[in-house]
């Protein structure tokens, strides 16, 4: 290759990066063998609901839900009996990190590279989203980057918003929209795929591979989230979404290569 050829694309790809309105603010590859945790809170003998338990969810999360195996986050769920607090019966083990005091950030570019569990798995829930650090649900807003019910008839990630003027009166509660890539095979999901959300002052913008099929924004009467928000990764079991009857045998995990968050670039969001 000689010269010119070589300088004609190094100058395209420092083009390319340039014209980018993103830069990198925050990001794990989940290199090594153990989870960072100067980046991540690992949940330990919560259960997220309590009684009355509205959203009805079947999982205990606890620290060996979490893993990090071949340079990646592994968060598995389990089918066995345990006592959570307040003697509260659950029928299954599962994980939670968060980032909460850790990293927050208000708008920007958020995305994990996943690969989701089989639809097999009915009534899994795995989740990556946003939540204020202050402000009371869900007055603060939540940002739902993918949700995923297992279920043996589709195979649908959700993006979703929900805010309130209120607290505890979320104004959006149904899943925003459900989403799988054109001409897709059954358990497409399960392959890695980036699932991100772009959030500026007037909208959010979800994604799939950088596929747009979803948004939300002040112009649709929404208002946007005002706060700074940290990142959580979890998969639960049952809740609004299926009922637990499909195969755990050997347990069901959510496969997480990295996540990456990036701030705009002054001047170059249109």
């Amino acid at each position: 290759m000689n010269a010119l050829v070589i300088s004609i694309l190094l100058f395209n790809t420092i083009t390319a990066q340039s014209s980018s309105p993103w830069k990198l603010s925050w990001s794990d590859e989940f290199n090594g063998n153990t989870l960072n945790t100067s980046k991540w809170n690992v949940k330990s003998n919560f259960t997220h609901c309590y009684p009355p338990d509205p959203c009805e969810e079947h999982q205990l999360y606890i620290k060996d839900g979490i893993n990090i195996k071949n340079g990646r986050l592994q968060i598995t769920t389990q089918k066995q009996t345990v006592i959570g607090p307040n003697g509260i019966q659950k029928k299954f083990t599962s994980g939670w990190i968060d980032s909460k005091s850790k990293f927050s950030q208000k708008q920007g570019r958020w995305e994990a590279n996943c690969s989701l569990p089989s639809r097999n798995a009915s009534g899994i829930w795995p989740a990556f989203w946003l939540l204020p650090s202050t402000l009371c649900w869900p007055t603060g807003s939540e940002i739902d980057i993918f949700e995923y019910g297992g279920n043996t008839i589709e195979d649908d990630i959700f993006g979703s918003y929900h805010w309130g003027t209120k607290c505890g009166k979320d104004k959006f509660p149904i899943p925003g929209k459900g989403y799988q890539p054109v001409h897709s095979a059954i358990d497409w999901q399960r392959n890695f795929h980036v699932y991100a959300v772009e959030w500026t002052a007037t909208k959010l913008d979800y994604y799939v591979d950088d596929v747009l099929y979803f948004s939300r924004g002040t112009k649709d009467g929404y208002v946007m989230p005002t706060e700074e928000m940290y990142i959580i990764l979890n998969q639960a079991v049952g809740g609004i979404l299926s009922a637990p009857t499909g195969d755990y045998d050997g347990g069901v995990v959510l496969i997480v290569e990295y996540v990456r968050v990036y701030e705009s670039v002054p001047g170059m969001l249109k």
